[in-house]
């Protein structure tokens, strides 16, 4: 009995750990998700979390394997012995559990095998007319179930998309995400890390707009001058590249010319910075005169 207690007392030692262990995982996979590494698409977490469980049910797996096979032939063993000793065979299973294993089993006992053994023999070997066991069959039909479930919410009913959808599903969520991204980063724009967008068409029409409605007023419609200066020659007063221009809308100038900075946001700063910059060259008629240093614009 004591040894008995000692078993049972390891063995709730054993499952207690098991359970603590499969209830911390997810909390500690959710803490790992955050760092944002990914593995095979799985954030690493999650990854890891999923290999662990799927490492403990294949070693559940194995070990039921075995655990069975060594019932069933310390069960040969014993019911060899106790035959041999003219005793009733029992084996190691009886009352409910044999009963339940030849259930679950299909099993006939040996001194029944008579009854479903087959006439024909060779060389001495016999053939019993077993049936598939239960639980076998119950694994099969399973199977069939799964497949027709499988076939109803995935391809008629389309209540889950399909791989090809999901990959559709999840990128068209990722480019929101990278839109949302974007949107982010353009407010962080500023004179040292602004970049002519000349390729952008998008932002250069944009800058356009913003160019006809802000600063026409000062330099022309076409850049050309006014009260400001002309725009598409080489001369400049404050600067001719784009963290120049840039700079000069944002905090303005001494000549008069007011900040913009709390007036447009950062990515239209930009914007409107490289279509002035697209002006150079254009040579549109009423040209001002020419003010400041000759510089060619640094794109």
């Amino acid at each position: 009995m004591k040894k008995l207690k000692q078993i049972k007392f390891k063995k709730g030692k054993w499952l207690a750990l098991i359970i603590a262990f499969l209830v911390t995982t997810p909390l500690w996979a959710q803490g790992q998700t955050a760092k944002g590494e990914l593995i095979f698409g799985l954030p690493k977490g999650e990854f890891l979390m999923i290999t662990l469980i799927t490492m403990i049910v294949i070693a559940s797996v194995l070990v039921l394997v075995v655990a069975g096979y060594v019932v069933s032939l310390l069960n040969i063993i014993l019911l060899k012995e106790q035959r041999e000793k003219g005793l009733q065979p029992e084996g190691i299973l009886t009352g409910m559990w044999k009963k339940w294993f030849q259930k679950q089993n299909f099993s006939v006992p040996i001194e029944r095998e008579a009854d479903i053994m087959l006439d024909h023999e060779y060389d001495g070997i016999h053939e019993l007319d077993n049936h598939l066991p239960p639980w076998w069959k119950a694994m099969f039909y399973g199977t069939i179930a799964f497949a027709v479930v499988y076939l109803v919410v995935f391809h008629i009913t389309g209540t889950f998309p399909l791989q090809e959808e999901e990959f559709e599903i999840k990128m068209a969520a990722a480019a929101k995400e990278v839109e949302a991204y974007k949107k982010t980063q353009a407010n962080n724009i500023d004179e040292n890390n602004v970049k002519f967008v000349k390729d952008d068409a998008a932002a250069i029409s944009g800058g356009k707009q913003i160019f006809i409605k802000n600063c026409a007023t000062c330099h022309g419609q076409k850049g050309e001058g006014g009260i400001g200066p002309n725009l598409t020659d080489e001369y400049w007063l404050y600067g001719g590249d784009i963290k120049g221009v840039f700079k000069t809308v944002k905090y303005g100038a001494k000549n008069g010319m007011q900040p913009w900075e709390k007036k447009m946001k950062p990515e239209e700063m930009q914007n409107v910075s490289s279509y002035i910059l697209t002006l150079q060259g254009t040579k549109p008629p009423n040209g001002k005169a020419p003010q400041g240093k000759k510089l060619e614009a640094k794109k």
